[in-house]
């Protein structure tokens, strides 16, 4: 079951890393983007004790995001959306490949 998890988190962790660079393969438009977002991606820790395992990634919102007079929680939620440009959907799509990572690992283990 560790092992799994530690695999599955840190695929998943990968996955996160890619969508969000994907936001970038859109052009630039009227503003420079800062990259924030792209560095944003963290893998917070997989954590084992007794009989249960917890893996946790995330989108580290902590940061201000100073050009827009905007929390950054605000400006990733809408660049997820699409209200900003870039590709969206690199949330969904990694909360996706995490079901798929969890099987896969999880099959490799238990079967």
């Amino acid at each position: 079951m560790y092992n799994a998890t530690q695999e599955a988190t840190e695929l998943s962790f990968q996955d996160l890393q890619l969508n969000v660079n994907h936001f970038y393969d859109a052009p630039e438009g009227r503003y420079k983007r800062t990259d924030q977002l792209r560095d944003s991606p963290q893998l917070d820790g997989v954590n084992f004790e007794g009989d249960s395992a917890v893996g946790q990634i995330s989108i580290n919102t902590g940061t201000q995001y100073d050009p827009s007079g905007r929390d950054t929680e605000t400006i990733y939620t809408y660049a997820e959306a699409g209200d900003l440009l870039g590709n969206p959907g690199f949330w969904d799509k990694t909360e996706e490949q995490i079901e798929n990572n969890i099987k896969t690992s999880f099959g490799k283990y238990f079967k």
